[in-house]
């Protein structure tokens, strides 16, 4: 795991302290603005019966069966948001939007018991598959919307429908133009027919059990991230000839400067294109970057700030060829 750092007066208590003595709450947060943007979203749309329960917790999730949301506890303190730009990538107004959308999917699924209907298990499939992390999806398929990275509607059957809600509520995402002569249409226009038909009815569920709450996380935010690093096998890597060839620039140019520098200000973008277009889990990709600007920084490459535009379609094509044999075999190298 990369070295916590603590460059900002107070974060040491911060991270030293449990999670739930933290008295981190929605109300009065950043967060606050954005949930009740989606409830405004959902009203737009007709969906007048239906307010789904949020709360924080340890990341984004919508428990199976109950129509509440998850949001990770970090995005309502400023000071834990900073810790996770630092540490992953900090999620934006448009991406915390996305989650939203996305988990409201699952909440408004579960309110209505939409997956017991058949018409929902013949356009989605069988609610009850199993659902597994490592899935294979079918890069530019059109019987799946595209929402979240990693074609992840292709993941299980109530991803498929959280994805298709989040296109449909979206403003001005113009799903009937964007999806013409797609599948994924039909689950589109089943998305519109059943919130005419549910606007004003009440759920089913009105309120849902949570998981773990912000409330009861004893882990310290220092151990919470230490628990949540993943381990990716990298040890078959052989890097610097390559790296030497995508980050050739003399460092005697004036126009020279620390590769490592130019790729860490590229870090975000480039993760999120490559988890977005392979399907690959962005903490792989994360990790498989980390040790590539690890590396570059080692062998002193230096990036020509002339050339910037060249040097990151090398690395983010050379970054998505591992990622796409990781996906397909397993292993990022093969002899």
């Amino acid at each position: 795991m990369q070295e916590i750092k603590t460059p900002r007066p107070g974060l040491q208590d911060i991270l030293n302290k449990p999670i739930r003595d933290l008295g981190l709450k929605i109300e009065g947060s950043p967060l606050q603005r954005l949930v009740q943007q989606l409830y405004c979203e959902l009203e737009q749309k007709g969906l007048q019966k239906f307010h789904p329960q949020c709360y924080l917790t340890d990341e984004w999730g919508c428990p199976s069966g109950e129509p509440v949301i998850g949001i990770p506890f970090y995005l309502a303190n400023a000071e834990l948001a900073a810790l996770e730009r630092e540490m992953n990538d900090l999620e934006d107004v448009r991406e915390t939007m996305m989650y939203l959308r996305h988990e409201a999917g699952h909440a408004f699924n579960y309110a209505y018991r939409l997956y017991r209907r058949p018409e929902w298990k013949q356009l989605f499939g069988p609610f009850r598959r199993p659902y597994h992390d490592n899935y294979r999806p079918i890069p530019f398929s059109r019987n799946f919307v595209r929402h979240l990275a990693g074609w992840y509607a292709q993941k299980h059957p109530d991803e498929d429908f959280a994805e298709t809600f989040a296109v449909w509520l979206t403003p001005r995402s113009a799903w009937r133009k964007r999806y013409r002569g797609w599948g994924a249409m039909a689950k589109l226009r089943y998305m519109d027919r059943i919130a005419r038909e549910l606007g004003n009815v009440d759920p089913a569920r009105r309120r849902g059990q949570t998981d773990i709450t912000v409330d009861e996380m004893e882990v310290t935010v220092a151990e919470f991230y230490q628990r949540n690093n993943q381990e990716v096998a990298l040890e078959d890597l052989a890097l610097d000839t390559d790296l030497r060839d995508i980050f050739n620039a003399s460092k005697r140019r004036k126009t020279a400067g620390p590769a490592h520098r130019f790729l860490h200000a590229q870090r975000k973008s480039v993760i999120d294109k490559v988890a977005y277009w392979t399907g690959a889990q962005r903490p792989v990709v994360k990790k498989l970057l980390e040790v590539i600007e690890k590396r570059v920084e080692e062998l002193g490459l230096s990036a020509d700030t002339a050339h910037e535009s060249e040097h990151l379609i090398q690395i983010t094509v050379y970054i998505t060829a591992l990622a796409m044999n990781y996906m397909a075999r397993g292993k990022f190298v093969h002899p």
